[in-house]
């Protein structure tokens, strides 16, 4: 099994939702903007389409996370971020799935 496919690097059980503030436009097609606060939830499973934060080569993202054939993409919703396809041997962390988001 490829690396990009298994979703289970993500924080240790027992972590509580923690609020991150959206560091960049790469959602403002799906009205999350750049500063926005989103609580996270680093229990919840991360599924076809959420919203989720990760660590990749020690940045962190917020992206939708999508299932492309037998891959993962971590997709924006703006033309200046293209999507991403974590690759085996990449540091590649969920941190948790965006539950709520404020402004």
């Amino acid at each position: 099994m490829q690396r990009s496919e298994q979703l289970t690097d993500t924080m240790p059980a027992g972590q509580p939702p923690f609020v991150f503030s959206m560091p960049d436009q790469a959602l403002t097609g799906a009205g999350i903007q750049a500063g926005n606060w989103l609580t996270v939830d680093p229990q919840c499973s991360p599924v076809q389409d959420c919203i989720v934060v990760v660590a990749l080569d020690g940045e962190l993202l917020v992206r939708k996370l999508q299932r492309n054939g037998s891959r993962w993409r971590l997709l924006a919703a703006h033309p200046d971020f293209p999507a991403i396809e974590p690759c085996y041997g990449q540091d590649f962390a969920i941190w948790g799935v965006v539950a709520k988001v404020a402004a």
